[in-house]
């Protein structure tokens, strides 16, 4: 069985850089960005491979943003690839992190603010640097502070009161660490 699949995995360019890639749980857009491969040739090779086996969603209540992760079989022919290809091959543990809620995060608006958060910030400073170094991104200061509302709630982010400032600051509590932490692994290509 393994040695068909393989098979099939080699006839396309596609699919053998699409398990190549897959080092943490990412979603199919986050794939295609780090392989360069379109966005719907991508979902296509994700949903080729769910149905064989080789991966499997870790966040299935989703409609969005769904989460995908080497199972068994895809191991063995990543690690396959990777010696055909004369690749280091590193076999990648499943961290402990909340899926459903990392994939949630990781909706463009969400992972752009998770992204900038390195210091306490107000969402006008968010959205200033936001401005700054993600230019193309359509945000307004209203979803901003709608955004930071939510993340404060599922304990990603908590508030920081500086003296003689009368608004809150926002900071990234550890569990935002993590998930920035693989927000910006998954956009390092390999």
């Amino acid at each position: 069985m393994t040695s068909n699949v393989y098979e099939w995995i080699k006839k396309e360019e596609s699919r053998g850089k699409t398990l190549i890639a897959l080092n943490q749980p990412l979603t199919a857009k986050q794939i295609a960005r780090k392989t360069g491969i379109p966005m719907d040739t991508c979902s296509y090779t994700i949903a080729k491979f769910t149905a064989k086996g080789l991966v499997t969603c870790l966040n299935q209540e989703a409609r969005n943003s769904r989460l995908y992760w080497i199972a068994g079989l895809g191991r063995q022919c990543r690690k396959q690839l990777h010696q055909d290809r004369n690749l280091t091959y590193k076999e990648y543990d499943l961290p402990s992190v909340n899926w459903p809620l990392y994939g949630w995060l990781c909706y463009s608006h969400r992972a752009a603010i998770i992204r900038i958060l390195t210091e306490p910030m107000q969402p006008s400073a968010i959205k200033r640097t936001l401005r700054i170094y993600k230019p193309n991104i359509k945000i307004s200061a209203n979803n901003i502070r709608d955004v930071v509302r939510l993340l404060l709630e599922k304990g990603i982010v908590q508030k920081v009161f500086v003296r003689k400032k009368a608004h809150p600051r926002y900071e990234l509590t550890d569990l935002g660490h993590k998930f920035r932490q693989l927000l910006m692994q998954s956009e390092m290509t390999f």
